[in-house]
């Protein structure tokens, strides 16, 4: 495995982790980042695409290359916050944007949508009403290609937990 694929790995694991402990004590990352954040930034999604990468395994800004932990530490986010968000920010700079361009006209944002309309079954995303796996569902909606049916699946998941969900 290459050093770039290894690193990937790493990070989608370390992404599951500090999603699940953000959900763990019941806080909605989303929630926070739109009242804290958003008025100043915008979407997160939007907002670390835009102004953030991952150099080395590590979530660097624009501004701020050297140390973006400890600027956003003292930049209104609380301490115990400042990992699973900056965890969250550089899951959606790397991961390809899939939601927005195929969901988000019918379904609004994904953190909404996975609040209203999704829950964890296993782990896994499931419908709230219908109780289809996601994965299952996208095989006959939202016309995804055949390979991004998983990654979409992992997205809605992922955000779900990022919304507290259990």
């Amino acid at each position: 495995m290459s050093a770039v694929a290894t690193w990937l790995v790493g990070l989608a694991l370390l992404s599951t982790a500090s999603s699940a402990l953000a959900a763990q004590d019941g806080r909605d990352l989303h929630d926070y980042w739109d009242g804290r954040c958003r008025e100043c930034h915008g979407d997160a999604g939007d907002f670390a695409r835009r102004t953030l990468s991952a150099d080395r395994g590590r979530l660097v800004g624009k501004h701020h290359r050297d140390d973006l932990e400890r600027f956003l530490t003292n930049h209104y986010l609380t301490d115990e916050l400042v990992a699973p968000v900056m965890q969250m920010l550089s899951t959606q700079v790397t991961t390809r944007p899939l939601f927005k361009p195929h969901c988000a006209r019918c379904h609004g944002a994904a953190s909404d949508f996975a609040r209203q309309s999704l829950v964890l079954r296993d782990g896994k995303a499931v419908g709230r009403k219908s109780g289809r796996p996601v994965a299952e569902y996208l095989r006959n909606h939202g016309a995804l290609a055949p390979a991004d049916i998983p990654v979409m699946a992992a997205t809605l998941e992922r955000v779900l937990r990022e919304t507290g969900a259990r």
